[in-house]
């Protein structure tokens, strides 16, 4: 399945998505819905457009803004996030989301505090794993950070590990795979029976940008053989960044070139 993420806009222009959606002439490409719990745009976007919502194929990313996962527990930070996870949970059982994604961290990292935060963010981890439970919510782990932020906890192969050693299926985000120098088709053969989304964009290999698929130095048609390759019934999620919404054409181009694919 094909769906087009959120991430393209501000809280406030969230409606545009429709617009978008319309013009590609299909009900079949979905949704992946950014939460902003921070903002009451977001919930007055929920009441408006709620039905239009359950109309589409769905997915949840997790909270991201003022939301960190591997904060202790007792922590503002901790009690915030957890929070904003819960109303995550809830939104995902009414509008029977597919999964909801699930960033380990999003701060930066540094040696010292490293170990500390794993440890708090694989806790949280099982402690929202418990709560997915109670709202028959499916979490999905994403490979989160990139090297040029510092906020990377785990490089490829710690990533592959703890991904084979806990029973969430995975996500990858190939543009963050790309920044971090990481071997693409080594990490998907290594977890292709667990990945079941792709985050897809593009960047010049350094930077996370999140541009169109063509826009940068990810080889996207290199990419688009490997998934055929290795898991061609996972997802393809377009999350682009704010600078690409106002490019209809580019962003209708990208999809038919990924339809083609599905």
């Amino acid at each position: 399945m094909l769906s087009i993420s959120t991430n393209l806009y501000k809280t406030e222009d969230l409606p545009a998505i429709f617009t978008l959606l319309e013009q590609m002439h299909r009900n079949d490409i979905g949704i992946e819905l950014f939460p902003a719990w921070q903002t009451p745009a977001f919930a007055d976007f929920l009441h408006d457009y709620g039905s239009l919502l359950a109309r589409r194929p769905l997915s949840l990313h997790g909270p991201y803004v003022d939301t960190e996962h591997s904060a202790p527990e007792g922590t503002k930070e901790y009690v915030r996030s957890m929070a904003y996870f819960e109303k995550t949970l809830a939104l995902s059982q009414k509008l029977r989301a597919r999964y909801i994604v699930y960033h380990h961290n999003n701060c930066r990292v540094s040696p010292e505090n490293r170990r500390a935060m794993l440890a708090a963010s694989m806790c949280n981890l099982a402690a929202l794993r418990r709560r997915a439970a109670a709202f028959q919510a499916q979490i999905v782990i994403e490979n989160a950070g990139v090297h040029q932020r510092g906020n990377v906890l785990f490089e490829e192969e710690a990533f592959v590990q703890m991904a084979q050693a806990v029973p969430e299926k995975i996500l990858v985000d190939i543009g963050h795979a790309h920044a971090n120098g990481w071997d693409l088709e080594r990490l998907i053969c290594r977890l292709a029976g667990k990945i079941t989304a792709y985050h897809v964009h593009n960047n010049n290999g350094f930077e996370d940008q999140h541009n169109r698929i063509s826009d940068g130095t990810l080889d996207i048609e290199r990419f688009l053989a490997i998934y055929h390759r290795y898991t061609p019934a996972a997802d393809l999620v377009l999350e682009y960044g704010p600078q690409c919404a106002a490019d209809t054409v580019g962003i209708l181009d990208d999809v038919e070139t990924l339809l083609v694919c599905l």
